[in-house]
């Protein structure tokens, strides 16, 4: 009997382009997917680490005392990482990744849900070093997004609020741009997407390529911030024309949107609205 393998045809007689996969867009130097459940290491119930995508960066550990909880809570039928309000919890690398190249390019794009605010400077993501930065609520008791630069990065020491709209107990992405390839170099700080009211600055100093990634908490880790953690890449992009480190992040926030169901949050002039990368 004759075995037929399955075939599909397009109209056109061209199969769609598969989508995104981060490791095709250069120097990709951290990955950590809650969406997969194999690279997620638990006591119990309870998450002691969170181990990186292949080889970028460092495996991540428990550094408090409180509860992350793993499958809690899905976002479009993927697995999450639920850190529980009210404990002392946050994920944080031993020691130091170089997520930062030499001439400090670096950008970076999360999707997370900030919940039960407490502190202006509870950050979804930090990296600690002599120079760094820290993504903060911007408010005591809301998430209005703010980027906190350390020792002189920036010529201002805050990017921020991005706008007047609260974003706790929702979903976003926020991406952050660190570039020194355009006539002026620059920090940007964008949400969902879209550049803010309050969005950039003058990049004065380059970050330390050498960074201590920390996950739902500040640069000292004493500002915890609770919610819900999807995904992050981290770049150290420094090849290619001016625009790359612009284009690329609208690439990952693209994949992003489009693997954890939350394409609504793009504008609609966004390059990824209505097709995925």
């Amino acid at each position: 009997m004759a075995l037929f393998t399955p075939m599909t045809y397009w109209a056109d007689g061209t199969p769609p382009t598969p989508p995104l996969n981060p490791t095709s867009i250069p120097n990709l130097a951290g990955w950590y997917d809650a969406s997969d459940t194999t690279s997620i290491i638990k006591n119990g119930v309870a998450v002691v680490q969170l181990q990186s995508q292949g080889t970028y960066g460092d495996t991540l550990t428990n550094a408090g005392n409180g509860s992350i909880l793993s499958g809690y809570h899905t976002l479009n039928g993927l697995n999450t990482l639920t850190f529980v309000a009210g404990t002392n919890v946050y994920l944080e690398n031993p020691s130091t990744d170089v997520l930062v190249s030499n001439f400090g390019q670096h950008f970076a794009v999360g999707l997370y849900r900030p919940e039960s605010v407490t502190n202006s400077k509870d950050s979804l993501w930090s990296l600690k070093s002599s120079r760094d930065y820290a993504v903060s609520a911007a408010n005591s008791s809301q998430w209005l997004g703010e980027l906190d630069l350390g020792n002189s990065v920036g010529n201002s020491g805050t990017i921020g609020p991005s706008s007047s709209t609260n974003r706790e107990n929702n979903w976003i992405i926020v991406t952050t741009i660190f570039t020194k390839n355009t006539s002026t170099p620059a920090i940007y700080l964008k949400v969902n997407g879209s550049n803010g009211s309050n969005y950039y600055t003058y990049y004065s100093s380059n970050l330390s390529t050498t960074q201590k990634l920390r996950i739902m908490a500040n640069r000292n880790g004493n500002k915890k911030q609770a919610g819900r953690f999807a995904e992050l890449l981290m770049f150290k992009n420094d090849c290619g024309p001016t625009t790359n480190s612009f284009l690329y992040s609208q690439q990952i926030e693209g994949y992003l949107a489009w693997k954890w169901g939350v394409v609504n949050l793009l504008p609609s002039n966004h390059p990824y609205k209505n097709v995925a990368p």
